[in-house]
């Protein structure tokens, strides 16, 4: 028996988490909006399930997933009786699910298109129903059409989508084939419309917005608003720093301590200090986003620093060395050690004498292994697991000789802010170079860190509260930082995303960032295959980019101490010079953000009463160079330059709208006429008709949305406004006749001009109006004219004179372009000249437009150009893009380098290999499309892709006859690097590559028999190089770095004859992998090693904190598979006579601070603060 029963509503209340695990792979199917909702193919099921099965239903439409919370569930069903009879845009009456009124929108006739039917989802007019300004709800939902004889036989479609005041609707816009609705298709479903009767139903699951933001697009975003807080602009690659600000400033007994700090004299680019308490001050009270320029100006940073990405970790250390030095003699002094300070016993005990050696180390944070570690409790574990020293390995006890014995730390005691390192980064032997870590690694809310220390302390139980995770999104080529902060004693977590603050759940704060690869045994070194190379990349997109995002750093806080570190940062505790210089700037924010407000207002007032109505006439396009007649660009509001554009309320009839177009225009009723312009399939804008009296009884908003590209988004109600000839009266309108828009490409000015319109007759033969054309370009009546029909922007059609416009198939709103035609003479002698010599290729250089962004290439020593900003053909070869840059900066095309940057972020890439014949389009891979720029008026709505530019000191051409090295220039101290490129001649001599990297690397010493050259691999020096040697011994080895440095002064005035000239190198723990840069010192005879060590810190510009830290060591035999290493823990030791040779070293035992150890391939410099 059919059930031809439906039931009309129901709406269900359910507790059960059941949501799509779809969310990831929906975004193709967007065709409603700009912005793509999350979209599932559509999908018809088996027979045996009914649509007014509604359990059955759910089930089938949503996948099961416990991530979501359903709120609500309930489906409508709408039974049309009388489907041709519907409006081109018709609504279902409004059911209410979860307080929400929601009906059926539906483009019988499509929207946009006439194949397809158009089904949406929306919320009823809010404003009609009660729902207050601000609203949002989330839901999942699927439509579906159905038969209604036999409710089995449907097709649907599922989405998700966050529903605003901005977005009321989302759906479908190509559905289901009209012309299939009728009929049964090759897979055996329908027909779905019966005997002029359907049945469109709706499956709404409302599902709970734990954080606010779910499936939010953030247009218009208020982080202050929404969260609190707001965040910190990203200068270029600073997202590492602004992780960390963040995270310090979250602390706020730290905050206090900076405001404690004396300012007042102070300039804040200048002063580190002042420039960070401006920063704190702003992130208090700022409504925007909070730029940083000013605190790495006071840094000492130029614009390269801003570009090159660091380490948080250095960064921290760093900058808290520098804070600490400021806060000594002040009320703040001592306030970084209180907080973060903890002390560590390093142990040697004898297992068979009683002999002990130790020594207390302060720390700062502890850096733990990931790898072979499941979680956090086992990288404690293994941070104090005990070394048996035996065998060949037994310590040298004093007074016992060779003992067995253990070696190990222990925890003396932990510091109330407690900073872990999880170790992501390391080198790989086999495959020699650096990798990221991509394990599990789990991190509790909670933990106690008893067991590990060797004294239990007054203030009770050493009891932590996870407070923050720095997370690191990439791999060891790159990435991205960001920090989830719990800025309070409450349960809320953030996302502090560079300039964007939201809330985040517990989810995405802890299983999200321990890791995704499996857990590896740490003997096992192998990696597995990478998810882009296994052949299903669709599948594993998401997971892949879960895998490379992981907790780098995790913030702890006592549970003891919470109230103090965390409790607020009150006006009282900011310096009064902070409240006074921003009161000015607090003031004009607050002008400013009233007036924000209430122009949103405004606009959402404008957007729901109003409409805009834009008027093109003869005169409009006059001097318009593209295609159309104009643009209009419905998405942000905007048409080309004289455009005239009216604002009108959406209930005005169009009838009242042409009176008020008489009285603009100055006009008699019968001396214009309005015609509708409408967008056509193949995404041309052309006029179509004159309004008939049925469309002058029509509102404007209904030819809105006969008139715009997208209904169901704002934009332009349009018209052509057709005037009569000054002091005449439109003549009546022929049923042959077609009206023809006339431009006119002028070959000499290179431009083309528009010539109004005129009317043809379809019988009538093209040749008949070419007199006329020539007429209106004001040409000799002689002249031979070429004509083309403008069909869309990639078909410019030549028009032959003998066809008849019917047989051309011209219509109303066409548009054609003629130009005179040319000698061969004359187009070979206009084409020398570089100019375009026909209307198609006029239109294709339109069309190839695009503009691109050229910036200095951040890490070469060379004067300084400007970011330009270039509108180029994306045709241009190489030479042709170098010569418009060049034209711009004003130096030679033939000495511009081009390097590409990377499509996500923008960073520099590899250098372009120089080919005359390449093209721009070929060059930049993430160039946008031309129909991107169709679409707007200007270029700024597209982004631009960057190209990355270098002006050389010769000839790209010439590159070939030269060698291109690479040189890292040392300052008074190895923390200071700049890194230049030289350009030598193959047989040149190492003194004229010397005197290249004094002029680049600016270096104060002039003098090349001043300067040492050395090569240094695996962090040994391998090579020192005299001036006369050629520079084809240099940077042979490709893994070799090649340094310049200035020769110290304790080395020009060494005595020959007692003193000794070394190598110093640094490693951890085992001296078989050394990191950072080698470097020759002086061993003086008869100095102490306390005084030895005051150079070696100064030479290595370690501050007090990392120097705390080093350990020193002989090591004999350096190059062995095991050097011999002894060991020095006497002050009173004389490096001198320990008659180190050339195969020897003094070793400094200590963590790799350096970023390069662990983006060697990225990071182009070390990090430093200035003093």
């Amino acid at each position: 028996m059919v059930n031809k029963t439906l039931p009309v509503h129901s709406d269900i209340n359910k507790t059960s988490e059941i949501t799509s695990d779809l969310a990831g792979d929906f975004s193709d199917m967007n065709i409603v909006r700009e912005s793509k909702p999350n979209v599932n193919t559509g999908t018809t099921i088996t027979p045996q399930l009914s649509v007014t099965d509604e359990k059955s239903m759910f089930k089938s439409l949503f996948t099961e997933d416990s991530e979501l919370e359903i709120e609500k569930e309930g489906s409508y069903h709408w039974h049309i009786k009388d489907w041709k009879s519907l409006e081109t845009r018709s609504h279902s009456p409004v059911f209410h699910i979860n307080g929400f009124p929601w009906r059926i929108l539906l483009f019988p006739k499509g929207n946009n298109q006439k194949k397809a039917i158009s089904i949406y989802l929306e919320v009823a007019p809010p404003e009609e129903n009660g729902i207050k300004e601000g609203w949002h709800t989330c839901a999942q939902f699927a439509l579906a059409v159905s038969n209604p004889e036999d409710p089995a036989n449907y097709y649907s479609n599922t989405a998700n989508h966050r529903f605003t005041s901005e977005e009321i609707d989302w759906g479908f816009t190509r559905f289901y084939e009209i012309e299939d609705l009728g009929q049964q298709n090759a897979t055996g479903k329908g027909p779905f419309l019966n005997n002029n009767e359907i049945v469109i139903s709706a499956f709404v699951r409302v599902v709970k917005d734990e954080t606010g933001v779910l499936w939010h697009k953030f247009v218009n975003y208020d982080s202050r608003k929404e969260t609190g807080y707001v965040g910190i602009k990203n200068q270029g690659a600073t997202c590492y720093m602004n992780s960390l600000l963040q995270s310090l400033y979250c602390t706020n007994l730290f905050r206090k301590a900076v405001y404690q700090i004396p300012t007042e004299k102070d300039e804040p680019t200048k002063s580190v200090a002042l420039a960070l308490q401006r920063c704190f001050y702003n992130l208090q009270y700022s409504s925007d986003p909070v730029g940083t320029t000013e605190l790495t100006k006071s840094f000492g940073w130029d614009s390269l620093d801003a570009f090159m990405q660091h380490d948080v970790q250095e960064f921290n250390r760093v900058l808290q060395d520098n804070l600490e030095e400021k806060m000594k003699g002040t009320p703040a002094d001592g306030a970084i050690s209180k907080l973060f300070e903890g002390k560590m016993k390093s142990y040697i005990k004898c297992i068979n004498v009683d002999f002990e050696s130790s020594r207390i180390e302060d720390y700062y944070d502890i850096q733990l292994n990931v790898k072979g570690c499941k979680n956090l409790t086992e990288s404690f574990d293994n941070y104090i697991t005990v070394e048996t020293l035996e065998g060949d390995n037994k310590y040298h006890a004093e007074g016992h000789g060779l003992q067995d014995a253990n070696k190990g730390v222990i925890f003396e005691n932990f510091p109330p802010v407690l900073h872990l390192q999880l170790k992501r980064f390391e080198y790989d032997f086999m495959r020699d170079m650096m990798v990221k870590i991509n394990d599990r690694h789990e991190f509790p809310a909670e933990i106690n860190l008893d067991k590990y220390c060797s004294n239990a302390d007054k203030d009770g139980p050493y009891d932590y509260e996870l407070h923050g995770v720095l997370v690191h999104s990439g791999d060891i080529s790159g990435g991205h930082y960001f920090a989830l902060i719990r800025p309070d004693t409450t349960d809320k977590w953030y996302r502090f995303d560079d300039d964007r603050v939201t809330p985040v759940s517990k989810k995405e704060v802890f299983e999200e960032n321990f890791g995704d690869e499996p857990h590896r045994d740490i003997k096992d070194n192998q990696l597995s295959q990478p998810p882009f190379l296994n052949g299903n990349t669709r599948i594993n997109s998401v997971r892949m980019m879960k895998r490379f995002t992981n907790a780098y750093m995790l913030v702890y806080i006592r549970k003891s101490k919470l109230d103090e570190i965390l409790g607020p940062v009150e006006a009282t505790d900011i310096p009064v010079h902070l409240s006074k210089y921003n009161i000015k700037l607090g003031q004009r924010r607050l002008d400013d953000e009233r007036a924000t407000i209430e122009k949103r207002k405004q606009d959402r007032q404008d957007m729901h009463l109003n409409v805009k109505v834009a008027v093109v006439t003869d005169e409009s396009f006059t001097d318009y160079q593209g295609f159309n007649l104009a643009v209009f660009d419905d998405r942000y509001l905007e048409v080309s330059p004289h455009v005239d554009v009216f604002k009108t309320p959406k209930t005005e009839k169009i009838s009242v709208l042409k009176q008020q177009l008489m009285d603009h225009y100055h006009l008699e009723p019968n001396q214009f006429r309005l015609w509708s312009i409408l967008f056509r399939q193949n995404k041309t804008v052309r006029v179509d008709h004159t309004l008939t009296p049925a469309d002058e009884r029509s509102t404007v908003e209904k030819m809105r949305e006969k008139t715009c590209a997208n209904a169901l988004a704002n934009g332009f109600t349009k018209f052509y406004l057709e005037v009569a000839e000054k002091d005449k009266i439109l003549p009546p309108l022929k049923n042959d006749q077609m009206l023809v828009f006339v431009k006119y490409f002028d070959v000499k000015k290179q431009k083309i001009r528009g010539l109004g319109h005129i009317f043809v007759s379809l019988n009538e033969k093209i040749g008949a109006v070419l007199s006329v054309l020539v007429e209106k370009a004001g040409l000799p009546k002689s002249t031979s004219i070429q004509l083309f029909e403008e069909v869309k922007p990639t078909s410019i059609d030549l028009l032959k004179s003998d066809q008849t416009f019917r047989k051309a198939e011209i219509q109303n709103g066409d548009i054609v372009c003629f130009q005179r035609t040319l000698s061969q003479k004359e187009s070979d002698e206009l084409a020398k000249q570089g100019l375009i010599t026909s209307a198609p290729d006029y239109y294709a250089s339109l069309y190839n437009r695009c503009c691109v962004l050229f910036k200095p290439k951040p890490n070469v020593a060379q004067a300084q150009h400007d970011e330009v900003r270039i509108v180029l053909d994306r045709t241009s070869n190489y030479n042709a893009i170098a010569a418009q840059l060049a034209s711009k900066i004003g130096v030679e095309y033939s000495k511009i380098r081009f390097t590409a940057s990377h499509p996500i972020t923008n960073q520099p890439r590899e250098a372009i290999q120089y080919k005359p014949t390449v093209r721009l389009e070929e060059i930049l891979s993430n160039l946008p499309k031309p129909q991107d720029y169709l679409q707007y008026v200007g270029f700024e709505h597209v982004n631009a892709p960057i190209l990355y530019y270098e002006v050389l000191d010769v000839d790209i051409s010439d590159l070939e006859s030269k060698r291109s090295i690479e040189v890292v220039v040392l300052g008074s101290n190895l923390r200071k690097e700049t890194k230049v490129s030289c350009l030598v001649s193959r047989a040149g001599s190492v003194g004229q590559l010397l005197d290249q990297i004094i002029v680049k690397g600016k270096m104060e010493t002039k003098d090349p028999s001043k300067i040492r050259l050395f090569e240094a691999m695996d962090g040994k020096v391998t090579k020192e190089f005299s001036n006369d040697q050629t520079v084809d011994n240099v940077a042979c080895e490709k893994s070799a770095v090649v340094y310049a440095e200035p020769i110290p002064k304790d080395e020009l005035e060494m005595d020959l004859d007692t003193d000794r000239l070394i190598q110093v190198v640094h490693y951890h723990d085992h001296p078989t992998s050394f990191h950072s840069i080698p470097f020759r010192f002086v061993a003086i005879k008869g100095e102490t090693f306390e005084e030895t060590k005051k150079r070696l810190q100064k030479r290595t510009g370690l501050g007090d904190m990392d120097w705390k830290k080093v350990k020193f060591s002989v090591i004999r035999n350096l190059n062995a598979p095991e050097p011999h290493v002894t060991p020095i823990d006497q002050n009173d030791f004389e490096l001198r006579k320990a008659r180190l040779q050339e195969e020897d070293a003094l070793g400094l035992d200590h963590v790799d601070k350096s970023s390069k150890s662990r983006f060697s391939n990225v990071f182009e410099r070390g990090i430093f603060i200035r003093g």
